[in-house]
């Protein structure tokens, strides 16, 4: 299965894959490693394949947008379960002490190789619980900086905040990580997108560790998300969102990934 997490290499690009949902033959995914530069900001992918990659936008109404289909056939998949390639002494031990693990980012399109941070991939929701034990042991640290580069939606101090706050990011051995536990499924197709601006309170927390996280508000819609820095909020947040209502036929929600602003209030 390929999904949230996976890379694959088409027409001389690595794509990031998104999401869950994949028509047949084909993965969702934004470009990441471009001409040599990493592409941070999902609007700024999404600007790069507008201008190069127009003939691969298509709407796929399970996710009730147009997005990049990149056609498996002429791809190279990248396996992140596949961890020969990985040499380094730390990433190795760091791998060690989770279940059922594999890398992602940088350390897998650069092969384990010229890599900044780590970051790794589980299905096993498990491994959330040992991210909390290291953290409780002081094995490993909050982070203490973050990349003005990788802003957008949130503000730079309220992103700093969630980011401080994780367990699914951190330091470890001097080196950042970042954790992503996948847990897939079906959200049920769009049937109508609207405009949504207000203030929203989380309820209840339904998913909130591996992605897509799903919170229930005071709404009654359920704020979703494939994205690390919605990962851990917690009951009784208020939220001011500019974004969008994907009305679907198992629920709605407010999907943050697409939000125009989200902030702390």
């Amino acid at each position: 299965m390929i999904t949230e997490g996976y890379f694959v290499k088409y027409d001389g690009v690595y794509w990031a894959v998104k999401g869950c949902f994949h028509p047949q033959g084909y993965v969702v995914g934004i470009p990441r490693l471009y001409k040599g530069e990493k592409i941070k900001r999902y609007n700024d992918a999404m600007n790069i394949v507008r201008r190069d990659f127009p003939h691969l936008l298509r709407y796929v109404e399970e996710i009730g947008a147009e997005v990049p289909l990149i056609p498996l056939k002429g791809s190279e998949v990248l396996d992140p379960f596949d961890l020969k390639k990985v040499t380094d002494p730390k990433v190795k031990y760091f791998i060690s002490l989770f279940r059922h693990v594999g890398i992602t980012g940088s350390l897998l399109y650069f092969k384990g190789k010229n890599f900044n941070d780590i970051d790794l991939l589980s299905f096993d929701i498990g491994n959330y619980e040992i991210l909390r034990e290291l953290r409780k042991a002081g094995i490993t640290k909050s982070l203490s900086s973050f990349n003005q580069g990788e802003v957008e939606i949130l503000n730079s101090h309220d992103f700093n905040l969630l980011k401080r706050e994780r367990v699914l990011e951190g330091i470890f051995h001097d080196i950042p990580y970042t954790f992503k536990i996948v847990e897939c499924e079906d959200f049920g197709k769009v049937k109508r997108v609207e405009k949504f601006e207000g203030k929203v309170t989380i309820d209840k927390t339904l998913k909130p560790y591996s992605l897509p996280v799903k919170y229930l508000t005071d709404t009654g819609h359920v704020l979703t998300s494939f994205r690390t820095r919605f990962t851990e909020l917690k009951e009784g947040l208020e939220l001011y969102v500019d974004g969008f209502l994907l009305e679907r036929d198992k629920f709605s929600d407010i999907d943050l990934d697409i939000a125009r602003k989200v902030e702390i209030l």
